[in-house]
């Protein structure tokens, strides 16, 4: 059935492409009864692969179970025999990647990248109080949105999965460049590999790089399992900012604090504080940024 037949059927018109995917792709569309904008992931269900089902399913029971101003909002799903529309909230400002690296070359101030990063953290607590791992945290799923793009909302759980009675799991998924020591070995993992994740967000976001790159895959695996990285520009940030990078890149999970700690941390507690009590309102969290950028 041609796509824009598709949509129609459930009211939808399709804007713009958004991006594309091994299974299908994500659209920016119109709802029709209220001209509202809603972001549509259209997945092409693989009628021989079980899996597949299990996936989608798994990825619709995870977004309409939250319920965060720092988490993109679900709104529902719809059905055909061989596909699956799954509308979600549209962020209206981009991504966190994007923002960072319009500032370059110029370094970001501590303040404006804990204003950000202090939202991420308040995300991520939430979804680990539910028991999930997000498995795919990377500032290109870190979005903003509202009139003045300084609300941060995590998106694209499609890969995420709930903790069975706290037992770890072991499938490597996730974007190759923050996966954590024990997914590259092939270890059982549990929610300390997103922590991982936020390091690398963290270091990234100081330092305009990745913590860990290399040219190969076999490269890459190396030096995350080194856990070793140049350290970021102490005569811009805190110590308190360093040790916290160190804390969350420690290669042996145990060692790693686990979201709570993070945001009981020094260096941190004022701006947790802050994007916390205006949690979700854009003219609120807008007036707090300006103080300090």
């Amino acid at each position: 059935m041609d796509i824009n037949k598709r949509f129609k059927r459930f009211n939808l018109k399709v804007l713009k492409t958004i991006g594309q995917g091994t299974y299908g792709s994500v659209f920016l569309c119109e709802r029709r009864k209220d001209k509202s904008l809603t972001i549509v992931k259209d997945i092409e269900l693989n009628v021989k692969m079980q899996a597949h089902h299990k996936d989608c399913a798994n990825e619709v029971n995870i977004l309409a179970s939250m319920n965060h101003p720092n988490i993109i909002k679900f709104y529902n799903c719809h059905y055909t025999d061989s596909h699956v529309l799954i509308c979600m909230e549209y962020a209206t400002s981009g991504n966190l990647a994007e923002f960072m690296y319009q500032k370059c070359p110029r370094l970001i101030k501590q303040e404006e990248i804990l204003f950000y990063y202090c939202q991420v953290l308040l995300g991520v607590n939430y979804i680990h109080g539910l028991d999930i791992i997000h498995r795919d945290l990377k500032a290109e799923n870190i979005l903003l949105s509202g009139k003045n793009g300084v609300l941060v909302k995590i998106g694209d759980f499609g890969i995420s999965k709930m903790l069975a009675s706290a037992k770890k799991t072991s499938t490597v998924i996730g974007t190759p460049y923050y996966l954590a020591p024990e997914l590259c070995e092939g270890k059982p993992y549990d929610t300390k590999s997103d922590i991982w994740a936020l390091g690398c967000l963290l270091y990234e976001m100081c330092t305009h790089k990745r913590a860990f790159d290399a040219e190969s895959l076999m490269g890459l695996v190396k030096v995350i399992t080194s856990g070793s990285v140049t350290p970021i520009d102490l005569s811009v940030y805190e110590r308190g900012v360093q040790d916290l990078i160190d804390a969350m890149l420690s290669v042996l999970p145990d060692k790693r604090p686990t979201i709570k700690e993070i945001l009981s941390k020094k260096v941190l507690l004022s701006m947790i504080y802050t994007v916390y009590l205006d949690a979700g309102d854009d003219k609120l969290l807008n007036t707090k940024i300006k103080e300090f950028v």
